[in-house]
């Protein structure tokens, strides 16, 4: 598979099959979010342990719910809904709470990951509320069990597993978008 057919082919996946990833497959795309262009510190924090990944939603879920965000309100109010869709491998992305390019340092890292998993037929999602359960002083007990550093703050995350025949949780269909302006 080529760069464009894995750009083409990367859809969110939100529902996954109780199938662990292998390491060769999981070092794949940790390798693959190390080679992004940055512009600073960041790391990666792969989460496989479930006891921990369980916190990890359930905090996310219970955020989403006070959010005060109409939409995070009403995903999250889902019957059977998880932040985390029960994917076997979390993947969290922080960097430097005082850099301003750590979201961008995450986000491009995040995406070779998305791409690679692509390539190697696994599922994976782009997770942004993931930050509502561990960013912040009242998580930080969280933020330490899963292994980011003091200073940071979690920017990103995804998941990543064998995508399930049902995705209830689907977004839809993936569209383009963004406009685009040509000055010759």
């Amino acid at each position: 598979m080529d760069v464009s057919d894995a750009i083409a082919k990367r859809k969110s996946i939100r529902a996954y099959l109780d199938k662990p990833v292998s390491e060769d497959e999981l070092g794949k795309i940790i390798e693959a979010g190390r080679w992004a262009p940055n512009a600073g510190e960041f790391q990666m924090s792969v989460v496989r342990n479930p006891e921990l990944r369980q916190k990890i939603n359930d905090r996310t879920h219970k955020a989403m719910l006070n959010s005060g965000v109409e939409f995070l309100q009403q995903r999250a109010s889902l019957p059977g809904y998880q932040p985390l869709y029960d994917a076997p491998v979390l993947i969290l992305l922080s960097g430097p709470a005082d850099n301003p390019n750590s979201a961008i340092n995450t986000a491009v890292a995040a995406e070779n990951m998305l791409l690679q998993a692509t390539e190697l037929d696994l599922g994976s999602c782009f997770l942004a509320s993931t930050k509502l359960g561990i960013n912040g002083e009242e998580n930080r007990d969280l933020a330490q069990e899963a292994g980011i550093p003091d200073n940071y703050s979690l920017q990103c995350a995804i998941v990543v597993g064998y995508p399930a025949a049902e995705n209830k949780f689907t977004a839809g269909e993936r569209t383009r978008k963004g406009s685009v302006t040509y000055i010759d």
